[in-house]
């Protein structure tokens, strides 16, 4: 009997330490999988073998395949990833605005402004030459042109964020549907007594691909293995096999903040019945979150700005333009004649094309200068609805703005240099060591080799009591 037991341990450590070479393999072989998650067999003493006053105790089990996990680390790294996703959403969008307004350039507002009123300080100089009034509508042109520029490109720009924003809702519910699915396949396949580690795996990645979008934690059911997924802001997404509220989006025409008439949209929950349901809360972080702080609070922002400097520039000037008394090239009042149309930046134009209308004069005496003079002295001239001069008030937005894509992008690196320092605390425990993972090979090839002496010299006992029965 004891040599059949010896046979039986002997036996069963060897499938055992297989089993255990396998899942060693296994993580070797995924050392470079994202998201991969290190696993071990989990062994245990098996119990009593034999009858009678002879015992011996029962070998080596292989309990189950754990994954090295830290959930608390897990929650770290969501929310890690939602607030790295959020601040470098902002940090793009603010880079990408600052770059495409350079301010730096001949088509810079301040450049352009200058051009306008050293016009009219060419006019002043002389007040009879058309030249110098053609010059001056051309720089009027060219000014109200990047005004207009300017505009359509922010609205560009928002339409833009809008376009990632409900690119970002799709995948976001999608990401749902997919938690949903792997739920139900993990709870089944530990109800059959598996571990679905890969299952678990994909699991995380989905997460995590949802945490970029929105803020979001888990709770894992210990006994069925499913989570279940909630908002940071508090409802319920995914419970078990069920998306309990999705994500979707829908057009919002009545948002104040949309620029040049653009169609905006509406993150929103959505029930198993389709009611959409308003939760701002629900989509104030990640990616999202970010994409409408910009969408609906800095790009607003440097529209209005830039159409209170195009409505400053077009009041000041038309009023030294249609001033009682101010005459053209031909001696006519130009008190109904302004130099720009339009009171925004994306509507200013040059209302006149005829050189001759310009108002240089305030009498007809010959070579009067006057108003032109009274047009060059705006550009030093501190506007109230500014506060500054048009020069000035310029200058101040677009440092405005560069500040804010400063800051945005310090924010961002910072973020995700906690991003970094909590995936790699993940991956120490979680992830693949090969030191590690070689190591555990010797010893359960030592193992598995001494496992076969067993059961070598078993084999040579029994030859030898066969022989000496025979």
């Amino acid at each position: 009997m004891a040599i059949d037991l010896t046979l039986s341990i002997a036996a069963r450590a060897l499938t055992v330490d297989q089993a255990a070479l396998g899942v060693i393999g296994n993580n070797i072989a995924n050392v470079n999988t994202p998201g991969y998650s290190r696993q071990v067999p989990v062994l245990s003493a098996a119990s009593e073998q034999g009858g009678g006053t002879f015992h011996l105790d029962g070998g080596v089990l292989l309990q189950s395949v754990q994954q090295i996990l830290d959930p608390f680390v897990a929650q770290r790294l969501l929310a890690a990833t939602t607030d790295a996703a959020q601040k470098n959403a902002v940090a793009t969008q603010l880079t990408a605005l600052v770059a495409q307004l350079d301010d730096l350039g001949d088509s810079s507002l301040t450049t352009l402004l200058g051009n306008f009123f050293a016009a009219a300080s060419a006019v002043a100089n002389q007040p009879q030459d058309l030249a110098a009034r053609q010059g001056l509508l051309g720089a009027a042109n060219a000014l109200a042109n990047e005004f207009n520029r300017r505009s359509a490109l922010l609205a560009q720009l928002q339409q833009h964020a809008d376009d990632q924003i409900v690119g970002d809702a799709t995948q976001a519910n999608d990401d749902l549907a997919q938690i949903a699915q792997l739920n139900a396949d993990i709870a089944r396949e530990t109800a059959q007594g598996g571990q679905a580690n890969g299952l678990r795996d994909q699991r995380r990645q989905v997460l995590a691909d949802l945490a970029q979008k929105i803020g979001i934690t888990t709770q894992e059911d210990p006994t069925t293995g499913e989570v279940t997924v909630a908002s940071t802001a508090g409802p319920v997404l995914v419970a078990g096999g069920t998306v309990v509220n999705g994500i979707a989006t829908q057009p919002d025409p009545s948002n104040p903040k949309t620029l040049s008439g653009n169609t905006l949209h509406q993150v929103v929950l959505q029930t198993p019945s389709g009611a959409l349901v308003d939760v701002p809360a629900v989509f104030a972080s990640g990616e999202i979150g970010g994409l409408l702080a910009v969408r609906d609070g800095n790009l607003p922002t440097a529209s209005q700005n830039l159409d209170t400097l195009a409505s400053a520039l077009a009041t000041a000037v038309n009023a030294v333009q249609t001033q009682p008394g101010a005459l053209d090239l031909n001696g006519q009042p130009t008190t109904g004649v302004p130099l720009f149309n339009g009171s925004s930046a994306s509507t200013l134009a040059v209302a006149i094309t005829d050189p001759s209308k310009i108002a240089a004069a305030l009498s007809n005496q010959p070579g009067d200068n006057q108003n032109a003079l009274a047009l060059a002295d705006l550009a030093t001239t501190v506007q109230p609805a500014l506060g500054s001069t048009f020069a000035g008030y310029a200058a101040s937005e677009a440092a405005r703005l560069g500040e804010d894509a400063q800051q945005a992008q310090g924010l961002a690196t910072a973020s995700q240099g906690v991003l970094q320092q909590v995936q790699n605390q993940r991956d120490a425990l979680s992830g693949v060591n090969l030191n590690e993972e070689l190591t555990s090979l010797l010893s359960f090839q030592h193992a598995f080799q001494a496992s076969a002496q067993v059961i070598s010299v078993v084999n040579s006992t029994l030859e030898e009591l066969m022989q000496i029965v025979s």
